[in-house]
């Protein structure tokens, strides 16, 4: 199967509220060998202001965002049909699961395309992070990085690029990024092919399930930077979010055998925890154990023990039962409280699906002239994706757009980005508190070309108020 390594550039770190202004991929065979690539920028919508932090970040200058002629719903149709031409594939990116892949998903949502492209259709998705952190975690000889105060182990992509011989690359472009991913990649594939093999396999849900379903086997987990590996034994998927339930070898299972309710409760959640609730859908990186034991020699249990451990669970299935129960029950709690909370239509692609007969209005909705769409978006049962379509009907051509729908986008418009409070995408208000920041800075450090920037921003800013005030 071939591969895709992509990266995005964006306004900001909101998946819901902010927008991609530049993508980049790269298809390759099997053996990383370079086929096709895509590269692109488009200008940013009306509904979005940039986070001045992000431009200085990237340097794709306000300027160019303002004036490039692809429009960022024409971004995201191009980049949609080049990955169905390139799929079936693997989509690779770089910390990609929690951030590039819900940038995609959202982006898609919001231009009324499927938001699934990168899991249909035999195509499968991984985040080369989890590999670098498990190879560098394993091997730190063979894969270096950096070390903050608090010893953990740095691993962003453009400080552990560079460290590991990879230097060509303009780091926080979306090519550059791309092709340092891409190669951090063939370094883990030529120097540990255990760790390669476990990267690129095992991707679909039911293989994952499979990995685990019996045997022990290691997951390497990081929080706030530190890093630790973890044994474990699978108990189930989760009644409601199907994640898998795991139990850390670490601990003694038969503790718990006899403990009352009460008593259960508090082992189950202590701390540090004893049970990983890891997402399947994420495509987490599962580590053989065999592998991991025969490298890992100063582990505290033997090899002995943590066969005696799983297998303890696998012959009690009334304890797996136990504590998939405790988990369905907390969870239903979370639930009830959590069906009482509003969203907004940006926030909501995981609440409700597109019918069957919206998702073929959807495409017919793309292959229509703009004055057609504008008579479809009425055909939606799904009242989001109408709103999504006057708001793409509006950046686009809003001459077709009713009178009282312009009105009121310009209301909402209004509304939200002058807003004095702190919502949760950037208000012009807060965009001037956050330039006003960087300045003094910039000034300390003599950095002109980033106060050159800034002014950029704040000028367009003050011209983007003027007009919403208009709009009140």
């Amino acid at each position: 199967m071939n591969y895709v390594f992509y990266d995005l550039e964006t306004t900001g770190r909101s998946s819901h509220w902010d927008q991609i202004i530049q993508v980049a991929a790269i298809l390759t065979d099997q053996n990383l060998n370079i086929i096709d690539k895509f590269e692109e920028k488009c200008r940013i919508n009306s509904n979005c202001i940039p986070h001045p932090e992000a431009i200085l970040v990237n340097k794709i200058s306000i300027r160019t965002i303002l004036t490039t002629n692809l429009s960022h719903y024409q971004l995201m149709l191009n980049l949609q049909k080049k990955f169905l031409e390139w799929s079936p594939a693997i989509f690779i990116g770089y910390n990609s699961i929690l951030f590039d892949e819900e940038f995609l998903r959202n982006s898609f949502f919001k231009n009324l395309l499927d938001p699934y492209t990168t899991i249909k259709d035999k195509n499968y998705r991984l985040d080369l992070l989890d590999s670098i952190r498990a190879l560098n975690h394993l091997h730190p000889e063979k894969i270096k990085s950096s070390i903050s105060e608090k010893g953990n182990p740095i691993l962003k992509l453009d400080q552990v690029a560079p460290l590991n011989g990879i230097t060509d690359f303009k780091a926080h472009d979306a090519m550059g990024d791309t092709l340092a991913t891409l190669g951090l990649a063939k370094i883990i594939k030529n120097k540990s092919s255990s760790v390669w093999k476990d990267t690129i396999l095992n991707k679909k849900k039911t293989n994952l399930l499979t990995y685990i379903n019996n045997n022990p086997f290691c997951y390497i987990e990081s929080l706030f930077g530190r890093v630790k590996l973890f044994t474990l034994s699978f108990l189930g998927e989760h009644p409601l979010y199907k994640w898998a339930i795991c139990y850390d070898l670490k601990k003694d299972p038969s503790e718990a055998l006899n403990l009352n309710d009460s008593d259960f409760k508090s082992y189950l959640e202590q701390k540090p925890k004893i049970i990983k609730n890891i997402k399947l859908n994420k495509s987490p990186l599962f580590l053989s154990y065999q592998y991991v034991k025969s490298i890992n020699k100063n582990d505290s249990l033997s090899d002995k023990e943590i066969i005696k451990r799983n297998k303890f669970i696998l012959d009690n299935p009334l304890f797996k039962e136990r504590v998939i129960n405790y988990y369905e029950k907390k969870s239903s709690e979370n639930i009830s409280n959590f069906s009482q909370v509003d969203f907004f239509a940006e926030e909501s692609i995981y609440k409700n699906f597109p019918s069957e007969k919206d998702s073929k209005l959807m495409k017919e909705f793309h292959l229509s002239s703009w004055e057609n769409k504008n008579i479809i978006k009425n055909r939606f049962s799904d009242e989001r994706l109408t709103y999504f379509a006057n708001l793409l009907i509006y950046e686009e051509n809003p001459e077709y757009l009713e009178k009282n729908t312009v009105k009121l986008i310009r209301k909402n418009l209004s509304d939200r980005l002058l807003s004095q409070e702190n919502e949760k995408w950037l208000t012009i208000y807060n965009a001037y508190k956050k330039i006003d920041d960087l300045r003094e800075k910039c000034d300390n450090n003599n950095d002109e070309i980033s106060l050159n920037a800034l002014n950029d921003i704040n000028d367009y800013l003050e011209k983007t108020e003027r007009q919403l005030q208009t709009y009140r």
